[in-house]
């Protein structure tokens, strides 16, 4: 899956309504599909970014610019998310191998909360979906967000479901 532009804008937009030194989780490995021009459009568009995390986002532009790839779990932390950490079946990209249908603490014995948790472009994989929402909601803390980004216009056999 990818965390494209507007994944991004979701996740610093929600990086305002938490806590700094947050933890968040993906549903799904990420890999980020993020060009040069989006990093001036989080600093001149969010006010509330620090002078941090301002540099850090300029110098994820630079590695870009440099043709270096970053990692989802580099933005974040670039936005001072203390952890990111990501679920998936496949296991990329260092995440938790585990499957989304079943209950991760009955299953696993997983039960670790996070601040944020973020389903973006996997609910529609996950055939059981009283599972998949079960699970995001164990995941996060109470006071905690829940992003949901998922294919909707022009996606029709695309994964298992079709959110409108």
């Amino acid at each position: 899956m990818t965390f494209n532009p507007l994944a991004a804008l979701n996740c610093v937009e929600v990086s305002n309504l938490i806590n700094k030194q947050s933890k968040v989780i993906d549903i799904g490995s990420q890999t980020p599909t993020l060009g040069p021009d989006l990093f001036d459009r989080l600093i001149n568009k969010y006010d509330f970014l620090d002078n941090q995390q301002i540099l850090n986002l300029k110098n994820l532009k630079k590695e870009i610019i440099n043709k270096k790839n970053i990692s989802t779990k580099k933005f974040f932390l670039s936005l001072n998310f203390s952890n990111y950490e990501s679920i998936d079946v496949n296991g990329a990209y260092n995440s938790f191998l585990y499957d989304l249908n079943f209950d991760l603490i009955e299953k696993y014995d997983f039960n670790q909360v996070y601040d944020l948790v973020i389903n973006n472009g996997t609910g529609e994989h996950v055939f059981n979906q009283f599972s998949l929402l079960k699970n995001i909601h164990q995941l996060c803390k109470v006071s905690g967000i829940m992003l949901h980004i998922l294919p909707f216009i022009d996606w029709i056999n695309h994964g298992f479901y079709n959110f409108n």
